[in-house]
């Protein structure tokens, strides 16, 4: 359920962003658009750079238009793209658009090496709606060359946002970069700023309050593996902390978060009578009883409601006059969807079966509360972009909707149709969430929410296993039959995807997962088994069993055979040659995995280099605990009737999701070796035949 989350999310230009510079263009206060562009030589320390910033301004003008405040937005940006990989990535400019946004200019330019300016024809630039009904403007940038800077001028007009976040770093040089907003006095804003940027206050000046932040010579900031890089870029952001009605007395609107919390019980908490009485119907169809066991009632309730009740797919409404539900629902008319969008009543819900999300939240809310199960509401938001600051109250950044039982401990996603409790998505693990538990029967006063983290389930309860079995063909080919096995987070992904796939697509994934093949038909057969949802209550681990013939892992050497044993554990991340550290490393998820093959060797081959298959690392904390590490080891069992049998054991952990870089050695030392193991071949010996044949003489 990612949302935008403000008015920023204009700004992004295709995987890079565009920004900044000292000695620019820069409109002044009198002319938006310079029409003699000054052409700006590269700074040495540039030379190595396929692109930079020149100059990124983004002005905001918030003002009340009727009973409306609206934002008058201006973005001017330069760019330098200086080799092809420049060229190639600003080629077309991809700039999504706010909802509701009027759009009255867009302007945009080239400027070549030898001076000439091109402006780009009104024709190459489009507007556009993707698959998800989000519009963009796509400029089309025709006949660039190596050192050609791209300007464009974009104005927007829209409903103005209470939470606002502006990037300023990027992964290119950014030189010169300006922010300023002005709104009305009425309105107080707060910023914020992350990683570098300033906090700032605004002042009053000509009766409207006005703030603003320049930054210049800005680093790039690339991405690192295993690291969340919109965390750790310099921004700020910005929030309405209140705002005093106009010709009012004493009436004050605040965006704190017990107001959060009041909005969740006005949203979600407040049902009439004949809602009531629906609800009491529906509970008892899913088989719930009111002074039953908690635990079970709230599976049932879960189970029930997400597959029973269909979320409204997206709606054109400018251009469809119906909403397609999902399969075995009946078509909604669109002033249906309307009304259950502004109202969630929940009987009609439970008459269509079908409900927006906002109306699932509040199904899932009366049946927990009439049922009798302890709960508490909240949101929580992605730790990949923001971690929960308490004292900077910034609604928009919490967008994850979530329960909580205190008599459980744990949570449930209500949105996610095929997650079950306790699995919830992993960009909310260790971040926290607002959460409030309001009676139904009355509205209390005083603190109304409670910050909870979203502890992760533990490493033991999400594993990612392989055990396989190999044996060979008279001709060395490997026979392997291979059983993946996940459970908890692991299996989440997974799932979803196999719930929506067709039988061949499911082969291809099976395909991939079994990566040590060489071609689709080495696969001889394979089962899935423990998919459905329902399997998340227990743990019961997703399977996928393979029964492959290959000569893909054994090669002749002369006298011996080389077997790539490694390969069976599939490709592993590898972290060999890189430069300095910079970010942190965050992963996803506290998970084991463990790997057992079962070599069954010919009567008479021998392993003639065993010792390679046992490596180990490990990072313990202060207090000698080890929190992640990786360990592999063998086991010979010798049979001169039977043939020799090789148990290897691979196991990899990581109970710690966060190391500062001064710890980044460490966790890549891990992550190496089972990147080293996965390239280890034995050395297996060839059959001795004129000693089978006096074995088999005797």
């Amino acid at each position: 359920m990612k949302k935008l989350a403000s008015f920023i999310f204009m700004f992004s230009v295709a995987a890079l962003s565009v920004s900044a510079q000292r000695y620019t263009n820069a409109r002044p206060v009198e002319e938006e658009w310079s029409s003699k562009p000054v052409f700006h030589p590269v700074p040495r320390e540039f030379a190595n750079e396929f692109a930079y910033v020149i100059l990124n301004d983004i002005s905001i003008d918030n003002r009340v238009d009727g009973k409306d405040l609206n934002s008058y937005i201006n973005l001017h940006r330069i760019v330098k793209v200086l080799d092809d990989r420049g060229i190639e990535n600003f080629k077309t400019l991809d700039l999504p658009v706010y909802f509701g946004t009027r759009v009255p200019l867009v302007r945009a330019r080239v400027i070549l090496p030898d001076g000439k300016t091109r402006e780009i024809a009104k024709d190459m630039i489009l507007v556009t709606r993707n698959a998800h009904g989000y519009w963009s403007i796509i400029i089309a940038l025709e006949g660039m060359q190596k050192n050609t800077e791209i300007e464009y001028l974009i104005k927007e007009i829209h409903t103005a946002s209470n939470f606002v976040t502006i990037p300023f770093q990027e992964m290119i040089p950014v030189v010169e970069s300006h922010f300023s907003m002005s709104y009305p006095k009425n309105y107080f804003y707060e910023e914020k700023g992350y990683n570098g940027v300033p906090d700032i206050k605004d002042t009053l000046l000509k009766n409207r309050r006005r703030m603003a932040i320049s930054l210049y010579d800005i680093p790039k900031l690339r991405p690192e593996p295993s690291s969340f890089y919109d965390l750790y870029t310099m921004r700020a952001e910005l929030r309405l902390d209140h705002y005093f009605e106009e010709n009012a007395t004493n009436s004050i609107v605040e965006f704190k978060w017990d107001d959060l919390g009041r909005k969740f019980y006005d949203n979600y908490y407040k049902i009439t009578d004949k809602e009531k009485a629906a609800v009491n119907e529906y509970l008892s169809e899913l088989g719930v009883r009111p002074n039953g066991n908690a635990y079970e009632n709230m599976k049932k309730i879960e189970n029930g409601i997400k597959t029973t009740i269909s979320e409204y797919a997206y709606i054109d409404y400018d251009d469809s006059r119906e909403v397609l539900a999902t399969k075995h629902i009946r078509n909604i008319s669109v002033y249906d969807v309307s009304y259950d969008q502004t109202k969630n009543p929940l009987d009609s819900i439970i008459a269509k079966r079908s409900a927006t999300s906002n109306g699932i939240i509040k199904l899932f809310v009366a049946c927990f509360t009439q049922a009798g199960v302890d709960f508490e509401f909240g949101l929580a938001g992605d730790r990949h972009e923001h971690v929960f600051d308490s004292k900077f109250v910034n609604w928009n950044n919490l967008d994850e909707p979530l329960f909580y039982f205190p008599d459980f401990k744990k949570f449930l996603d209500p949105v996610r149709k095929l997650y079950r409790y306790p699995v919830v998505p992993e960009w909310v693990l260790n971040n926290k969430g607002v959460f409030c538990s309001i009676p139904p029967n009355g509205f209390v006063t005083g603190d109304l929410i409670k910050y909870r983290k979203i502890t992760p389930m533990s490493e033991k309860e999400t594993q990612s296993n392989i055990a396989a079995a190999v044996s060979f063909t008279k001709d060395m080919d490997a026979l392997v039959d291979v059983s993946y096995s996940y459970t908890g987070y692991a299996s989440a992904n997974l799932r979803e995807e196999l719930a929506t796939m067709t039988k061949e697509k499911q082969k291809d994934l099976v395909r991939d997962m079994v990566s040590f093949v060489r071609k689709p038909e080495d696969i001889e057969k394979y089962t899935i088994s423990n998919e459905t949802p329902d399997n998340f209550y227990k743990n019961k681990p997703l399977e996928i069993t393979a029964t492959v013939n290959t000569s893909a892992l054994t090669e002749d050497a002369g006298k011996n055979y080389l077997f790539s044993i490694g390969k069976i554990i599939g490709k592993q991340q590898q972290l060999y040659n890189e430069d300095e550290r910079r970010l942190p490393v965050d992963l996803d998820y506290p998970h084991t995995m463990t790997r057992t093959i079962t070599l069954n060797l010919p009567v008479g081959c021998k392993v003639l280099n065993p010792e390679v298959l046992r490596m180990q690392a490990e990072y313990v904390n202060r207090e000698v605990k080890p929190v992640i590490g990786f360990k592999s080891d063998y086991t010979l069992i010798a049979d001169k009737k039977k043939g020799d049998k090789l148990v290897i054991t691979v196991t990899e952990f990581y109970t710690q999701l966060h190391f500062s870089p001064e710890y980044y050695e460490r966790y890549r030392e891990i992550v190496n070796k089972a990147a080293d193991f996965s390239k280890v071949a034995l050395l297996i010996s060839k059959k001795d035949e004129k000693r089978e044949h006096r074995i088999t003489k005797k």
